[in-house]
């Protein structure tokens, strides 16, 4: 039952990245979506990423390894940093969101 710990930090960071892809989205399409909602649909994307290919015997956990975390996690700081620089240019409703939290 302990080896399938190692997907606690896949959850994560594909929950996160998936919360800055989200975000990207809605601000280059200009979108008025709340961070309750993002931060909800940044979850089950996160979560039924991995639960569905496991399920499914696409990979199994000896596939889950150091390597495609690293990527996830660079994944999630490079779109950060992108959000940032967007943040600048296409203001949208979400920002105030974000600075009353």
């Amino acid at each position: 039952m302990l080896h399938f710990l190692i997907v606690v930090p896949y959850y994560f960071f594909g929950a996160l990245t998936s919360l800055f892809v989200l975000m990207i989205i809605s601000r280059v399409l200009r979108l008025s979506v709340s961070i309750n909602v993002l931060v909800g649909m940044a979850i089950v994307i996160g979560v039924f990423s991995l639960i569905i290919p496991l399920a499914t015997d696409m990979f199994d956990l000896a596939h889950l390894s150091l390597k495609p975390m690293l990527v996830l996690a660079t994944a999630s700081f490079l779109l950060a940093a992108v959000d940032v620089l967007l943040r600048k240019v296409l203001p949208v409703r979400l920002d105030d969101e974000l600075r009353e939290i």
